[in-house]
């Protein structure tokens, strides 16, 4: 089943959180139902030094840290926000990041379906351009608003100047969503120190706690009865995950690394929430960021990607209609 057009739907507001690194057995393993390992020792609230987590590292997260996958978990009691948002709404947990390796690549999926083999974050050593534009431009066209909440760092990679627009800060968002201004589409990207990012700077618990206080924003405000929510994490993070994602498609030539693994990366949590979303719900169909642009096209009945790759994964995908109840 597809996700249906406005015209059969309530859903008017759909809201991305796009956290940092972290995996289903790192951060969803103690929600019933999930396919997770709670046999992991628990990690702890400031996460030193941050695991690396570049497609090289991804390539070796068999192995022990440091130079493998960091083997632990966070409970429930250490993130009752985001566990209570899991026990009350649906996880997905076969849910992929769709690069195997760090951020940016995974950004791209999440606002375009495509991240035109870009394998690393930009840098002094590394610059990317993407030439096709993401979703935001074809619900513009639409006659449809959306809102960048926080500065994510791939829409400033994107050749078209459109995709530059509707920067806010992250705190904006929560005042937007009080007041009943949010965009149909809103992006959302949590502070640097409370973002989830393992690090010297960053507290599981302040992130936690963040996460918390921004979805609260939107279920006390006047948006919430036409509000579809996901929660999703960009990358693995260097922390270990059990399940192995399929091999769909590979390095081409002319990258570091021609014939192995690009998509999919590790799996990592979605979770959906809201008025529509399904309660107390695990979903095990298979999905990835790019079920969050193949959501918003089939929502409003958007002209697919002009990027043939983008068209081809979105047409393809299940558009996340295990999780919710239009």
């Amino acid at each position: 089943m597809a996700a249906k057009k406005s015209g059969s739907t309530n859903i008017q507001k759909v809201v991305i959180f796009f956290m940092e690194n972290h995996t289903i057995d790192n951060i969803a393993s103690d929600v019933a139902g999930v396919n997770g390992n709670k046999a992991l020792p628990l990690a702890p609230d400031v996460v030193v030094p941050d695991p690396p987590h570049d497609h090289g590292h991804w390539d070796v997260r068999k192995t022990p840290a440091p130079g493998g996958a960091r083997r632990e978990r966070f409970s429930a009691a250490q993130l009752p926000n985001l566990y209570k948002l899991m026990n009350e709404f649906t996880v997905c947990d076969n849910y992929f990041s769709d690069y195997a390796g760090n951020s940016f690549p995974n950004h791209c999926f999440a606002i375009g379906a495509d991240a035109e083999w870009a394998y690393a974050n930009p840098g002094h050593r590394y610059s990317v351009s993407i030439a096709t534009a993401g979703v935001p431009a074809r619900l513009v066209k639409a006659g449809k608003t959306w809102a960048n909440y926080g500065k994510g760092f791939a829409f400033a990679q994107y050749q078209d100047p459109l995709m530059h627009r509707n920067v806010k800060t992250a705190a904006q968002f929560g005042a937007d969503a009080g007041g009943g201004k949010l965009p149909n589409v809103s992006w959302v990207y949590a502070p640097a120190d409370q973002d989830f990012h393992p690090g010297p700077r960053t507290s599981m618990k302040a992130s936690d706690s963040w996460l918390g206080s921004s979805v609260e924003a939107v279920r006390q405000g006047p948006d919430w009865a036409a509000s579809m929510i996901f929660i999703t994490f960009d990358d693995w993070g260097g922390w270990d995950d059990h399940v192995d994602p399929p091999n769909v498609e590979k390095f081409p030539v002319g990258t570091p690394w021609p014939g192995e693994q690009y998509r999919y990366g590790s799996r990592v949590p979605c979770i959906v929430v809201g008025p529509f979303a399904k309660a107390k719900y695990v979903s095990h169909d298979l999905s990835s960021h790019v079920s969050l642009v193949a959501f918003i096209e089939r929502l409003w009945g958007l002209p697919p990607s002009p990027n043939a790759d983008a068209a081809r994964r979105t047409k393809a995908d299940h558009a996340m209609a295990d999780c919710y109840t239009p």
